[in-house]
Order: structure tokens, then sequence, then C-alpha cells
């Protein structure tokens, strides 16, 4: 029998993250097959993003020290992951509008793309016949304010108070929400949902502390 220290180094975050690699390597040779037949070819270019988005998450989660990423690519990257869930035309046509001050950036890469995402799918399911998603992204002195809105039916009044609780949903199984607000909490920030205002519509802010303004290189 393994003793219990051994069985438990095997579960260190560095061999966790070389099972993954190894899971990604099966995932990168069978992109490679459906590239050679041209029908193929877009799902194997999406899998292949999927694959290194795997992995810059795992480099995240190890890189304590990481610098904070301009918001600006943390948004593209979500977007990316999103429109690759509907190549095929399986899902609803959903158009992106972003407004984005300059400077801002967050760490925790990884985590924050994984709030935008969850977000986006929220919306994407609140519009089976397709619409767009806002994204809105402002800073001040004090705070970064960003906010995400849909053009579907909007929350229930019955369930909006509820919304950040676990298993609180209309569709899917309720976490994703609640994900959010631990993340956002997680970087001394919060969140709130509300129906829009301006039309029909779901739209959630989150409301987090500003750090100091990122240095973008000239070519950025």
């Amino acid at each position: 029998m393994m003793p219990m220290g051994e069985r438990e180094t095997d579960l260190t975050l560095p061999c966790l993250v070389h099972d993954l690699n190894n899971v990604f390597q099966t995932l990168i040779e069978a992109a490679d097959l459906l590239s050679a037949d041209p029908r193929w070819a877009p799902l194997s270019a999406a899998i292949l993003r999927s694959v290194e988005r795997g992995r810059n998450v795992t480099q995240s989660i190890q890189n304590t020290e990481e610098t904070a990423a301009p918001f600006e690519t943390i948004l593209t990257n979500a977007i990316s992951f999103v429109e690759d869930s509907l190549i095929g035309g399986r899902g609803p046509r959903i158009e992106f509008e972003r407004s984005i001050d300059a400077g801002i950036g967050l760490h925790r890469t990884w985590a924050w793309e994984r709030v935008l995402i969850n977000l986006f799918s929220n919306a994407v399911r609140a519009m089976p016949a397709g619409g767009k998603i806002r994204v809105r992204a402002e800073r001040s002195p004090e705070q970064i304010r960003i906010s995400v809105s849909d053009e579907g039916p909007g929350i229930p009044l019955n369930i909006l108070p509820y919304v950040f609780e676990p298993h609180v949903s209309t569709r899917g199984s309720g976490l994703g929400l609640h994900i959010v607000r631990t993340i956002v909490r997680q970087d001394g920030g919060d969140v709130r949902a509300c129906n829009r205002a301006d039309g029909p519509g779901a739209e959630f802010v989150i409301i987090i502390p500003a750090e100091p303004l990122l240095a973008h290189p000239a070519h950025a």
C-alpha cells in the first residue's frame, strides 16, 4: 500500500497540471487529424484555441506573481471562447458590442475570463433567436465598473433577488452566477443584477477597486 505522504504528493498542483497536459496533447492530435479534411478545419481550429486557453489557465494558476493583463485582452479571449462554442451554427447568432476605457487591467486573468464567459453564456441562453451582448468597462480613480447586458426577456422578478445563490436559475445548473459573485468578491468587489431600464434584457454590473493604470506598449 502506498504511504499516505506519497499519495498526497501525487495530488499536488504540478502533478495535476502534468495530467492535464497529457489531455491537451490528445486533443491536439485529434485536431490535427480533423484539419486534414477541409470540412472539419474550423472545428479543428476551435479545438486548438480551446487547448491554448486551457494551457493558459494552468499556467496562470501556477503563477502566483502574475502581472495584470489588459481588460481588452481578457474580454477578447472570453468572446472567442463563446463564439467557438457556437461554431457550426449550433447556437443563435450573437453580436458583441464593446466600450472599454483605456488602461484597465486585471490580475488572475483566467478567473476574470471565467466571469465573463459565465455572464456571456447566460446571455446566449436567454436569446435563443440571437441578439446583442453589450460590454462596457469604465475606470475612475477609485473603482472599475464593468457591465454586461443582453436583449433577452430579462430576469423574472421572483428570481432576481436570488440569482447569485447556488442552483437558482431558469436554465442550466444555476452555478454560473454564483461562481461570478465568488470570483468578484475574491478581488474585493461586488456584482449586482437588474433588468434593463432602456429595453428588454438583463444587466449585470461589477464594481471592483481600481489599480494603477497599465502602461500599454506603443504597438498595442
